[in-house]
């Protein structure tokens, strides 16, 4: 007669194989998570970068320049209200600008080209002068590590005169960063979009809608 069952030694080979199977496929997973961890805790030490050298730049003039030298009036209450993103323009060219209904007003939106992005004397993504500042905190300007917008990974800059106030605003990808999440950074940083986390002088200067993917 044909022997048409399994045998004890193919039942454990396959058992086997199918928990190397799922091993590899947790091992994945915890990598994953530990990679997005690591990436989400440096931006959060860039936007903190960031803020803390945009104080010292406002603290150190008599008339600081948030939109830098080669721009003029793209803070949120001036002709050209502009967020500005940490994309290059050859990565993707967003649209111009924008109406967001809800707060009744249109925003700019501005880039700068790959050469530029990361330049500390106003050319950069973020177009303030910070070459001249007395303590140097910068030798270039931090951009997100995977930078995309199909992914929602980016840093933006936004401000505003009379007072002067600024925003910067960043996005993680561990799901224990993110709303709701065991170590949730974005619903309880004092801002105004609960999937980004916003650090600065003013955190209603973004509006949340226009970066959601």
């Amino acid at each position: 007669m044909d022997n048409k069952g399994f045998t004890y030694l193919e039942l454990l080979v396959v058992l086997a194989i199918s928990l190397i199977i799922f091993g590899f496929i947790g091992i994945y997973f915890v990598a994953t998570e530990f990679f997005a961890k690591t990436r989400d805790n440096q931006r959060l030490a860039d936007a903190f970068t960031l803020s803390n050298t945009l104080n010292a730049y406002i603290n150190s003039l008599l008339n600081p320049d948030l939109d830098g030298p080669f721009l003029a009036n793209r803070g949120i209450n001036q002709s050209e209200p502009t967020i500005f993103l940490s994309l290059p323009l050859e990565d993707v060219n967003l649209f111009r600008s924008c109406y967001y209904r809800p707060y009744g007003q249109i925003y700019f939106v501005y880039q700068t080209h790959l050469n530029n992005l990361q330049k500390i004397d106003g050319k950069g993504w973020l177009p303030v002068d910070f070459s001249n500042l007395r303590n140097q905190y910068l030798s270039a300007l931090p951009v997100d590590p995977i930078n995309s917008f199909t992914k929602g990974l980016y840093y933006l800059y936004a401000f505003q005169t009379q007072p002067l106030q600024y925003e910067i605003s960043i996005s993680f990808e561990s799901e224990s960063f993110l709303k709701n999440g065991a170590n949730d950074k974005v619903s309880n940083d004092g801002g105004d979009d609960d999937n980004r986390f916003e650090v600065g002088t003013n955190l209603r200067l973004i509006p949340p809608f226009l970066w959601r993917i």
